[in-house]
């Protein structure tokens, strides 16, 4: 049986009065169908609403050739209604006007790319969470930021949004964005001089009802590019969370708002530079440990931590220099696995790292006289198969 869908005469219909069609539980909880519902189902890239259904929490909802199941749980263990009764539901608001504002936005933001640049929107997905939506063609920052500023405007200009079902004749006239071909009833959201979109979702009432539009971040997907954005009350969200983040940033650092950026850039400085410094003394001491080997010795055997691989190479070269033999020297430990330097001129070491592959897991590769790389072991496990 088709539902009629009451979300599409009225998006700002809260609460609503339907007969149960029917009635079934399975392993996901309960599956109720109405005669008619307000309640959206996860359709054309948004997800589903919730709500309260006869008592029963709907946490899903989906479309299945016209027909509506709300999917519910039965915390309270309320006794189950019977097909033909009536039955009362109310959708979350906020999580509702939320949707509505972020997808309006979107229609906002795509409709103004399609008219400036002559974009195309391939993608779109609208979550509790993020909102995405994928343009064919490559954006760049200047172009983006430029269409943020266009699309808040047309947020002050508060202008209606409609959303309506031509007839076969009208919709052959009207020119009009579509990311597939539609089989079924046509319904158009429109928002004049703006954007003319086929969508199946409910929508604000006026642009100005939006909020506003930020652009949260944009990267190239796929030959074109993806954009993040966040619109009306879940962008002042986002907003006070960044500046909450930002705050704790330059008070931890005892410098001012705009004195952050330098006051990090000295920090990464300084960490680079005590970096550095800590690779000299580490390369020393391993030096020192090469250099201390008995000179009649054939084998050198190290391990050690947080050596870089070129102290380990300087290592490896200076035993060699000195030795006929091979020298093994491993950076790491048992829980993260160790780098190696592995050198020799006395054997092949392609050789070497094929007796390695054949016991342990990880990368490498190299030449005769020299490989490095990684491996996932135990230190007694390695000591094993060197000594």
């Amino acid at each position: 049986m088709k539902s009629i869908c009451l979300y599409d005469q009225d998006p700002f219909l809260k609460e609503f009065t339907a007969k149960l069609v029917s009635i079934t539980e399975n392993e996901k909880g309960l599956c109720l169908e109405l005669n008619q519902t307000v309640f959206f189902p996860e359709q054309g890239g948004q997800s589903s609403d919730i709500g309260i259904l006869g008592g029963f929490h709907v946490y899903d909802v989906q479309i299945n050739q016209g027909t509506i199941l709300h999917y519910c749980t039965n915390e309270g263990n309320i006794p189950l209604p019977k097909p033909g009764d009536e039955i009362r539901g109310a959708i979350d608001w906020e999580h509702r006007f939320n949707n509505m504002q972020q997808h309006s936005g979107e229609h906002v933001f795509t409709g103004l790319c399609h008219n400036e640049y002559g974009a195309e929107n391939v993608g779109f997905h609208l979550s509790d969470n993020t909102v995405t939506l994928d343009l064919n063609i490559n954006l760049g920052p200047e172009q983006i930021a430029h269409i943020e500023r266009e699309a808040n405007l047309v947020i002050a200009r508060d202008l209606p949004i409609k959303a309506y079902y031509p007839s076969k004749e009208e919709a052959q006239e009207i020119v009009y964005r579509s990311k597939k071909e539609i089989d079924s009833d046509l319904r158009l959201v429109e928002i004049e001089g703006i954007d003319t979109c086929a969508c199946c979702a409910p929508h604000v009432k006026t642009t100005g009802q939006i909020g506003m539009i930020k652009v949260v971040s944009f990267n190239k997907y796929k030959g074109g590019t993806r954009v993040y954005i966040a619109c009306g009350l879940r962008a002042l969200a986002d907003y006070n969370r960044r500046m909450d983040l930002l705050a704790r940033s330059y008070q931890a650092l005892s410098c001012s708002e705009d004195d952050l950026p330098d006051k990090v850039a000295d920090m990464i400085a300084a960490n680079k530079n005590l970096q550095f410094q800590l690779s000299s003394l580490k390369g020393q001491i391993l030096m020192e440990q090469v250099s201390k080997t008995d000179p009649n010795e054939n084998k050198l055997l190290i391990f050690t931590t947080g050596a870089d691989v070129k102290n380990m190479r300087e290592g490896i070269n200076s035993f060699l220099k000195t030795h006929d033999g091979e020298a093994f020297i491993f950076s790491g430990d048992d829980v993260n696995g160790y780098n190696f330097v592995i050198g020799s001129n006395i054997s092949d070491c392609m050789e070497i790292s094929r007796n390695i592959k054949d016991r342990f897991r990880g990368k490498w590769g190299g030449s005769s006289k020299m490989i490095q790389g990684n491996l996932l072991a135990c230190e007694k496990d390695i000591r094993k198969m060197f000594e």
